[in-house]
């Protein structure tokens, strides 16, 4: 299932695709912080559901923002990840490093290159932001088994 969900306004028209995907296709960029994962993985057991999306890259389909969230569904047996897909050169999309992030600066290039060759960069490392709001979508994961 694939379906437009929002457009920016102003100068750039970010387009945003909600979907499912399979959890195999999906490339992460970055690892997760064990402590961080415990609480995502408690928090949507409790809820029996996710709220967010993980943001994805349309074309290679690396992982830019819910790393915890995807480890957290594929320990919990989901076979599918409900994701936003974007179209990573969108100028919309932006890219920063977190405040206390080993690696200082990073590059889009890097980023997909990173999740294409299974190379994953510290937990917190990559900051992505949109340019428009996206909603929260509630998915049960009795939909993502």
């Amino acid at each position: 299932m694939v379906r437009p969900i929002a457009r920016g306004g102003g100068p750039t028209q970010v387009q945003v695709r909600y979907a499912l995907v399979e959890l195999e296709k999906l490339r992460p960029h970055e690892q997760t912080q064990p402590g961080l994962l415990a609480r995502v993985l408690a928090d949507i057991r409790r809820d029996g559901c996710i709220r967010r999306p993980v943001l994805v890259e349309s074309k290679h389909l690396v992982i830019l923002d819910g790393h915890h969230r995807y480890e957290a569904l594929k320990v919990l047996g989901c076979r599918r990840v409900p994701v936003y897909l974007v179209d990573y050169e969108d100028d919309g999309i932006g890219l920063t490093t977190w405040p206390r992030a080993i690696v200082k600066t990073v590059t889009k290039a890097e980023v997909i290159d990173r999740g294409i060759r299974s190379d994953p960069f510290p937990p917190k490392t990559t900051r992505h932001r949109v340019s428009i709001e996206l909603e929260d979508v509630r998915v049960s994961l009795d939909e993502l088994r």
